[in-house]
């Protein structure tokens, strides 16, 4: 069969998988509510209270430290419970997020806002690394995890540009609500997907359980790879959401919908990205030396939007980084559902969220202690630079994977009891998709 014939047969597949499609569909319509909420929270911060790059650093500290706290237990409990009910309720905390900002009209409304959000998604994400992996065949999985992304992209694209619209020709409170509407709507799809869960065996003491989701995180190269690059991504990301606002407004000179369109166009590049994914049939196996090229496509991208005033440069930057986004997240995700077992997926997940998270805090921080003394441009140049390092770091980091053998990532006990999942099993490969905190 030729690489055409794969792809549509993979193509078929996913599309005739009735679970999944439900779950892509879900995904994809609250991935309008999350973008929209972000940059309507970052936007009001920066241009209605005038936020400087310390109160900025400081929102998002406040969210990676509630979001470092809980999202390793969280995988815990996804390992042990379900999935899909945990999704639904990150969803329900996501939904009370809005309120504060809604209601408390200063930055301590904002704060609060990221408080709560964060709390949904250290819970949506192990859930939704462990969901997917049910829902699809491992060989599908970087396809699979292609077209979430490329569905979330899609609400990159038009969540933040239509909320920063309607923060400048409506209002703030108009923006807040359409979101809420948005997050409801969104959780429907998923109640109609089967509550499939992972094999798990006797719990052990909550202690023991993390323990064993750092110890497969680093015992296999693979994710031990993956944890310095996630890590690097972090940074570079927390330095660009915390200082790009006020490059926007400072350097470029323009307003709130000129943000919402530099996010637009990185949603762009990053659909783009994630389609490519799609019709990919030799990723599996590489998603460490492709993450890498991932990285420096998006350090280029990052260097080309931050080294000029040029608003057309800016956008073609921002769409390249993008592209090299969308890369990381579908390979990373993939990459874990592969190699992690399936009583440890959550975990796993949960792990990698939690050091990515602890380097975005120290970031934050740093930015938020050092205040008035942060030069925007040259701050974001020198991320910049960094994160393509790090990418040459995962093309390196690929060659010598290769070359190792690779270690059992098998439980150490069998599994005498296996649980069949709520749902049934998984439905037969018949002809048939962005946070996410």
């Amino acid at each position: 069969m030729n690489e055409g014939s794969t792809t549509g047969a993979t193509r078929g597949r996913l599309l005739g998988n009735r679970p999944f499609v439900l779950y892509s569909a879900s995904f994809g319509i609250s991935s309008f509510a999350f973008w929209g909420f972000f940059l309507a929270v970052v936007a009001e911060a920066a241009y209605r209270y005038g936020a400087q790059s310390f109160q900025l650093a400081a929102m998002l500290a406040v969210w990676s430290a509630v979001f470092l706290l809980l999202v390793a237990p969280a995988g815990m409990i996804t390992d042990r419970w379900s999935p899909k009910w945990m999704i639904l309720l990150a969803q329900a905390f996501s939904i009370a997020a809005v309120f504060p900002a809604l209601w408390v009209h200063s930055m301590w409304g904002l704060y609060e806002a990221s408080l709560i959000d964060a709390v949904g998604a250290a819970m949506a994400i192990p859930a939704r690394g462990s969901l997917t992996a049910l829902l699809v065949p491992e060989e599908d999985l970087v396809r699979a995890n292609g077209a979430l992304n490329t569905v979330s992209m899609v609400a990159v694209i038009v969540g933040p540009g239509a909320a920063g619209l309607l923060a400048r020709h409506g209002s703030p409170a108009a923006a807040y609500w359409v979101i809420v509407a948005i997050l409801v709507l969104g959780a429907v799809p998923l109640l109609f997907v089967p509550d499939r869960r992972p094999r798990t065996r006797q719990w052990a003491s909550p202690s023991r359980e993390l323990a064993e989701g750092f110890r497969v995180s680093w015992r296999e190269p693979e994710l031990r790879s993956l944890l310095f690059l996630a890590c690097a991504a972090w940074v570079t990301l927390t330095v660009f959401v915390a200082l790009e606002p006020l490059f926007v407004k400072q350097v470029l000179g323009r307003g709130e919908d000129g943000l919402g369109l530099f996010w637009s166009t990185n949603g762009v590049g990053s659909f783009i990205g994630a389609l490519a994914l799609i019709r990919s049939t030799r990723a599996s196996g590489h998603e460490v030396g492709l993450i890498g090229v991932a990285l420096i496509l998006s350090g280029g991208g990052f260097l080309a939007f931050t080294a000029t005033s040029l608003t057309w440069v800016a956008v073609a930057g921002n769409v390249v980084m993008g592209v090299g986004f969308a890369w990381f997240l579908s390979l990373s995700q993939a990459l874990i559902q592969r190699v992690a077992p399936e009583d440890l997926r959550g975990r796993v997940t949960g792990v990698m969220g939690m050091l990515q998270e602890s380097s975005s805090v120290i970031c934050s921080v740093a930015i938020a202690l050092l205040g008035g003394l942060v030069a925007v441009r040259p701050s974001l140049v020198v991320a910049a630079g960094l994160l393509t390092a790090s990418g040459f770091y995962g093309l390196r980091a690929e060659r010598i994977v290769r070359r190792l053998p690779r270690p059992a990532v098998t439980p150490p006990h069998p599994l005498p009891f296996p649980t069949s999942p709520a749902g049934g099993p998984l439905a037969p490969p018949l002809p048939g998709s962005g946070l996410d905190a």
